[in-house]
């Protein structure tokens, strides 16, 4: 029975106009987002390249001058796209997708795709996640609000019940049905999507968001059936389905977001970067001022080396004295970030147990953290790109460590391209897509809690539907 209730309902869908036209209309939509998406990645790629290459050319033939200025010139470490950043380019279109690496200071990422975006983008981002997770919803509402409804209106629904049909299975012979015939219209479009835009590397991030999104849409079939089997009509059905989709799909989204950021905002720029300041100047708690700090350290040097004058030890004075206040900058550095990190993540977590009336919500950090767009791959890429800048200007360093003896001057000019040219070139590897499942795993754990909520309803509520 329940075999034939599935055909019987597919059937029904597929020789529906709705159907097609409808999904017509969304696959070309998404065809259009996705070569949009896809051409830009490829620009940006492109451009991403040719600045790397100029950056790190410029590096390389600096010229002549003291170590320490040459450090000062600075490298860009620019994050990569993966394959799927264009379907669902998350925080990276408002974060910065460059990092200035110079002696002294960890900066801000910068130059945000956003900021060239023209004002329009404020109303909202048209993405091919945006028809994936928001459009294909709706599609489903549309197409699946009279499944039962109309059944009653139109008195099928008590003859079916006169014949001996139960109603648990004829429920769930709706959904499955609901769920097939819209799954072979998106199909297609799902198939030329993951041809378009996956490799060898983003083929398993491609497969759990394919599955993903299966569970997704099944919880909205059965919402949209759930619905469907306590209307009183169809209209009224639809009513509620646009209601509960514009709700989950916007207000919930935003209000939570317009929560999150007045109960836990983060700090301005200028205080943090003032905290800093204070942090390396003041000193952290036990450690004394950095004047109290470096007098030590040398008085500790000479110690060391039975002299009484920078000038008289046996390696660059200066060099020394940068490499003992860039350690304790890098150490003030990473635990205001670190603190800052935490921040976003509170707020992340906030904003999940707030927006947990919607599935969309859930569905969407999937698809940043399968497209490693998401703020844990943010934080891995940034801090590959510190222990980079650590490096090199640590090199730097100790290379004028090595060279001199004493005090030089930073006029001094001893250091040439040979020098610049052994710099190790900044490479980056994204993590694999165990980081992102780890991310993820609340997202997942609620889209799961979703399916079976829904499904769950569905049965239990299905004895009591009326004809």
């Amino acid at each position: 029975m329940m075999g034939a209730l599935v055909l019987k309902e597919t059937r029904a869908l597929l020789r529906d106009g709705r159907l097609w036209m409808l999904g017509g209309a969304l696959f070309l939509l998404f065809a259009a987002m996705l070569a949009t998406a896809q051409s830009g990645l490829r620009q940006a790629g492109q451009e991403r390249r040719e600045v790397e290459a100029a950056s790190r050319s410029q590096w390389d033939h600096q010229g002549e001058k003291h170590p320490h200025r040459g450090a000062h010139f600075g490298l860009y470490a620019f994050k990569p796209a993966s394959p799927l950043s264009g379907v669902e380019p998350g925080i990276d279109a408002q974060a910065g997708q460059a990092l200035w690496l110079e002696p002294h200071r960890r900066n801000m990422a910068k130059f945000a795709p956003a900021a060239d975006a023209p004002p329009s983008i404020g109303l909202g981002r048209l993405t091919p996640a945006f028809v994936l997770l928001t459009l294909v919803p709706l599609l489903i509402a549309v197409l699946g609000h009279g499944t039962v409804a109309q059944e009653r209106e139109s008195g099928t629904l008590r003859l079916l019940q006169a014949c001996g049909a139960r109603a648990r299975p004829l429920v769930l012979g709706k959904w499955l049905g609901l769920c097939a015939g819209v799954g072979l219209v998106l199909m297609p479009a799902l198939l030329i999507g993951a041809w378009l835009v996956v490799d060898r590397r983003g083929l398993p991030q491609a497969l759990v968001l394919g599955a993903a999104l299966i569970a997704y849409y099944a919880v909205w079939a059965a919402l949209t059936v759930l619905v469907s089997m306590h209307s009183r009509s169809a209209r009224a059905a639809l009513l509620v389905l646009i209601a509960a989709w514009v709700m989950t799909m916007f207000v919930v989204p935003r209000l939570g977001a317009a929560l999150v950021e007045r109960s836990t905002p983060l700090p301005t720029g200028q205080a943090f970067w003032d905290a800093i300041a204070r942090d390396i100047e003041q000193g952290l708690p036990g450690d004394g001022t950095a004047s109290e700090r470096l007098r030590a350290h040398e008085a500790a040097l000479l110690a060391e080396h039975g002299v009484t004058r920078l000038e008289d030890l046996p390696f660059g004075a200066n060099a020394k004295r940068r490499i003992f206040r860039d350690a304790y900058a890098a150490r003030v550095h990473a635990l205001h970030f670190s603190a800052l990190w935490e921040a976003q993540l509170r707020q992340q977590v906030l904003l999940r147990g707030i927006t947990w009336p919607s599935p969309m919500a859930p569905m969407r950090a999937i698809g940043s953290a399968l497209a490693g767009t998401d703020l844990a791959h943010r934080r891995h890429f940034e801090d590959a790109a510190e222990q980079y800048r650590q490096r090199f200007t640590t090199l730097m360093d100790e290379w004028d460590l090595r060279a001199t003896r004493g005090v030089t001057s930073f006029d001094s000019k001893y250091a040439g391209d040979a020098q610049w040219q052994a710099m190790p070139v900044w490479t980056y590897e994204p993590p694999g897509i165990g980081f992102a499942l780890r991310s993820a795993w609340p997202d997942f754990a609620a889209l799961a809690l979703w399916l079976v909520a829904a499904l769950t309803a569905l049965a239990l509520t299905a004895r009591r539907v009326a004809p």
